[in-house]
Formats: structure tokens, sequence, C-alpha cells
């Protein structure tokens, strides 16, 4: 199971509130989109509870077909530190580490071409959910949120198609999963002889 994941920053509301960042993934064999939410800019908790939900409800997908944003991996730019030189690759980001834990192939892509799908979709929403988002009278967040959630089961309802193969390509997780060990941030922290964290 492939999911396209991206964040699109519009004028979802048309200048009865503020801009506003859907954050996003869509089933790349069958073009349903799982979840997504709006948020006040494309972050990694975003991201986070996006997947969350994902994983709630559908399982755990095989790869995450994503652009190359800092949320996902460090720059090619940034110097490696001495332990990750010595280790012979960077550290993930925190949602890269998500990614790991949860046995998450991460797919990067390098081209908007290349996530035409999720690019498709994204086109579709900013016109359809804009609609939607006006016709509501929509001017926060929260009811971006709301709107979104009602339209998103008649939108898969609508256009989702099956799948070639059949069956579910999204994992279980295994008996006794604590998703809140793993859908949270994690720091390395050091208390040095003075018993200051740092």
């Amino acid at each position: 199971m492939l999911l396209q994941i991206d964040g699109s920053r519009h004028d979802w509301l048309e200048g009865r509130g503020a801009y506003l960042t859907l954050i996003g993934a869509i089933d790349d064999a069958t073009g349903k989109v799982p979840y997504a939410l709006f948020r006040e800019q494309e972050d990694a908790q975003g991201y986070f509870l996006m997947l969350h939900q994902i994983v709630d409800s559908c399982g755990i997908p095989m790869a995450l077909y994503h652009d190359r944003h800092g949320i996902f991996e460090h720059s090619k730019r940034e110097p490696e530190t001495l332990e990750e030189e010595l280790e012979g690759r960077k550290k993930p980001t925190q949602f890269g580490r998500l990614m790991e834990e949860l046995g998450i192939a991460s797919i990067p892509s390098y081209s908007p071409q290349a996530r035409g799908r999720i690019e498709r979709l994204w086109g579709t929403f900013q016109d359809r959910l804009v609609s939607e988002l006006r016709l509501a009278h929509a001017r926060s967040l929260k009811e971006a949120n709301q709107v979104l959630w009602d339209f998103l089961p008649r939108y898969n309802k609508r256009f989702v198609v099956s799948a070639v193969q059949l069956g579910s390509a999204f994992r279980q997780p295994e008996e006794g999963f604590n998703p809140d060990g793993v859908f949270c941030f994690k720091y390395h922290r050091v208390v040095g002889t003075d018993n200051v964290v740092r």
C-alpha cells in the first residue's frame, strides 16, 4: 500500500479567515483519501495526527511517497555531525523516526509531476472543497475541518475505484501496540555534571 502525502497552502476560506494548509494522504491504488486535516501551516505535528488517524482506521501503510520537505528528511546541504559520520547515515527527522518505528518505507519524490495523484487532488479540492467551505460559511480552522470531514466520505464514495489486487495492503499493528509511545516527539537529552538537562 502506497500512500502519497503532502500539504497544500491555499486561501481555502477565500478571505473569510486566515490562509490554511490542508495536509492529506491519497491511496495510490484506489484514489481514496483516508484522512486529511487543515492546519495553520505544514508541520510535523499535522503529519503525526494524520498518520495516527490512518493507522487507527485502516492500519499501517507499507510506504509513504512524499516530497523532500524538511519534515520528512534532512537537507543534503546540512553538514553531518560526527556521530552521523561514524554511523554512516543522517539521523532521521521526528517524522522519519516515526516511519522507521512503524516499519513504513519512506519514498522521496524529486518533482511535483512524480506526485501527480496528490497534486491533482489538491487541484480538485481547491475547486470542490472551496465551494463546500463557502456554502458552509466556514471562517475558522475548526469550522474548516468540520466541513472537510463531512466532505471526505462523500468524495470517497463518488471517486474511489477498486484496486487491481483484492485485499488490504495495510498491516494491522502488533498486539500490545502503544500508539502514545510512537506518535510523539522524542529528543535525546544529556544531564550535565551541574544537573542541568541539555
